[in-house]
């Protein structure tokens, strides 16, 4: 797992008894949203967000210089073998995971992920002050603001299993959001992370030919996938948290998506996964994407059917409080 392993070697390092120790370090734009912002912006018009897409077109140099990391982080040649490093704007722009020395607290390494702010998607999102805004649903459903681990960010020391966890996985080339399984494979394979196992939950019934025709024989190899949907009651036969557990280790490489358009039964699982020390230590990079009250998502389809009394303010909260556990927690789409 990245969280307890993400260290470079050193000699003072070897001497320590005691495994790295991870700590989130979220920039002073992050913390700002976090503490102040997010309660101004909670109950501001969706339809405009006003006050939201002011203090996003306030910071737009750092938006450049994050994007510009996210792009250069993608792999433009598939023998790439390990991302580049963030330029200074980019430092300034990015919140880290920092490895230390569980005896000296010493930094060992870095990683960048991108900052938790605005309404968390894109963050040139439905806001007029940025061109790339219009058509306005184009940044709504970008996944170019992620910054996914690479493989030498996940197995500093070697390798072991990677798995990915898919909890509304639609067909593999295709979902409401567009395509979600082909993409989170696609992606970790540029990045040299290659998943052993998959596993897949999706409640919308799907024909075994429509699953399957357009799926990889290499997937459909190592895949299980399960045409039900999740089950949050904690030990259930179908709750993926059981199943997780029952099938990984920490020294494995764990990425979860969450996207079933299910407000409580997702709010329940991210519950659990905070409450329960022995389940999260498992899992490395986390995808969700939160519905929650008053925010421009309601202008692009979560205002019908979306039950939930939380608001940005607990997106905030609950994505801050994984990435203190270690996890890479992203917003997803």
């Amino acid at each position: 797992m990245v969280a307890s392993s993400s260290s470079s070697s050193s000699s003072s390092s070897s001497r320590c008894a005691l495994p790295p120790t991870v700590q989130y370090r979220p920039n002073a734009w992050e913390h700002e949203w976090r503490s102040t912002i997010a309660y101004m912006v909670q109950y501001d018009d969706p339809r405009n967000w006003t006050q939201g897409c002011e203090f996003m077109a306030q910071e737009s140099a750092s938006i450049k210089a994050w994007l510009e990391f996210a792009r250069q982080r993608r792999p433009a040649y598939r023998w790439a073998n390990k991302p580049p490093n963030p330029s200074e704007e980019a430092k300034e722009a990015l919140s880290f995971y920092a490895t230390l020395d569980a005896c000296t607290k010493r930094v060992l390494s870095l990683e960048p992920i991108e900052p938790l702010v605005g309404f968390l998607r894109h963050p040139e999102a439905h806001c007029p002050q940025f061109p790339s805004s219009r058509p306005w649903v184009r940044n709504v459903q970008s996944k170019d603001y992620l910054i996914p681990a690479w493989h030498s960010e996940a197995w500093p020391h070697g390798r072991t299993k990677a798995f990915f966890f898919d909890l509304g996985a639609s067909l593999y080339h295709s979902g409401n959001g567009g395509a979600s399984m082909s993409w989170f494979v696609y992606q970790y394979r540029l990045r040299g992370i290659h998943f052993d196992r998959i596993f897949a939950w999706e409640a919308k019934f799907h024909t075994d030919a429509a699953i399957y025709e357009t799926m990889p024989a290499p997937i459909v190899d190592r895949i299980a996938y399960f045409n039900l949907p999740v089950n949050a009651t904690p030990g259930a036969k179908h709750n993926p948290w059981r199943t997780l557990h029952a099938m990984t280790q920490q020294a494995d490489f764990v990425v979860v998506k969450i996207d079933i358009d299910n407000p409580p039964i997702e709010e329940a699982l991210i519950e659990q996964l905070l409450s329960d020390r022995s389940l999260s230590v498992l899992v490395d990079e986390l995808y969700w994407e939160h519905h929650v009250l008053n925010t421009p998502m309601w202008h692009y389809g979560w205002k019908g059917g979306t039950v939930t009394n939380h608001t940005l303010v607990h997106s905030y909260e609950l994505f801050g409080d994984l990435r203190s556990l270690g996890i890479r927690a992203h917003s997803w789409v």
